[in-house]
């Protein structure tokens, strides 16, 4: 018979933290940029910095975390619960004292409990693992515990940015931004390269077969090339350039060659910068170690996805960069 344990129940609980008057909250005024995935978290709350800690609301972070973390396994619906959960025990502990809610636990200590119960007790188990508070009205939950859930993360203390990045953001086709040119052959082997003549790369790599791609000149004419299935540049033994033309590849959003452009914008967000390049549509993305390309026809279809180990607007009070049209992006 399924039977409510106080002892870890009340392990639990005394696990979460709660709105604290002894809380020491941070003095300086500078905003604080928060972004998740190159998405600046614009209408949740800015970050707070308590006692040397800084902390961020928790919703959208577990609404991500959703997307690739098993435990979250209802999504949307799951990350609501866990909120409902958190407002329904500070509402307890609001009622009593913590002898009135221990002998409350204990009423129904010996009968067997409901779906609804054991969800719930299921969802306080998973939040025991994490440092969490009520801050400013917002359940918050410390940054040095997200990694936890599975992102990557860092403070960039000099620009107040924050960024977290959802697990393997930055890779494709088995390979990421910045791997040097040993890696890059060790992961796909048969790599025709070439010496970067007349461009920044100082190599340039192929692999896979050839695929036609139309696209118009700066006159208006329009041309046909080839594009391999992946192509590779690497700058000072690094990967600066990924950019894939075969639909056997996928970002770790899900998103492939074939894909529709509103597909990569409801994975990735609608903060992206807009391009009208060769005849085609581009929607860019800057996240915290580069750039996404997404390259599509005039019938929005997805035909080329590229990574770049640079940004083209930046991120918190930098200055925004003008867009380079580069036409190497289709060569």
């Amino acid at each position: 018979m399924n039977i409510i344990k106080i002892g870890i129940l009340s392990l639990v609980l005394s696990c979460l933290f709660f709105v604290s008057p002894s809380h020491s909250y941070a003095s300086e005024t500078a905003k604080t940029w928060f972004y998740i995935d190159g998405q600046e978290q614009r209408y949740v709350g800015e970050p707070v910095k308590i006692d040397g800690e800084w902390w961020l609301p928790l919703r959208p972070v577990l609404m991500e975390a959703a997307h690739f973390n098993g435990e979250l396994k209802d999504g949307y619906g799951y990350v609501q619960k866990i909120i409902r959960v958190l407002n329904e025990e500070r509402h307890k502990m609001s009622l009593a004292d913590e002898d009135t809610r221990v002998g409350s636990i204990e009423s129904i200590e010996n009968r067997e409990i409901t779906e609804e119960e054991k969800e719930h007790e299921e969802i306080l188990s998973f939040l025991s693992s994490f440092s969490l508070d009520y801050i400013q009205n917002r359940d918050m939950i410390r940054l040095a515990d997200v990694g936890k859930l599975g992102f990557d993360y860092y403070m960039y203390q000099d620009t107040g940015i924050i960024h977290l990045n959802s697990p393997g953001l930055m890779d494709m086709a088995g390979l990421s931004i910045g791997l040097n040119k040993e890696q890059v052959n060790g992961v796909l082997g048969a790599i025709h390269w070439n010496t970067g003549y007349g461009m920044t790369a100082d190599y340039v790599g192929f692999y896979g077969s050839e695929n036609e791609f139309t696209y118009r000149d700066r006159y208006g004419y329009e041309r046909k090339e080839n594009a391999f299935d992946v192509q590779i540049e690497i700058t000072d033994n690094a990967l600066s350039h990924l950019i894939v033309s075969d639909a056997g590849y996928e970002t770790s959003k899900g998103i492939s060659v074939g894909d529709r452009l509103n597909d990569a914008v409801r994975a990735y967000g609608n903060q992206y910068v807009r391009e009208s390049i060769d005849g085609k549509q581009v929607i860019i993305y800057d996240v915290e170690f580069g750039s996404i390309w997404f390259i599509a026809g005039s019938d929005q279809s997805i035909e080329r996805i590229g990574y770049w180990d640079h940004q083209l607007r930046g991120f918190g009070d930098s200055q925004q960069e003008e867009i380079e049209v580069a036409e190497e992006i289709f060569n």
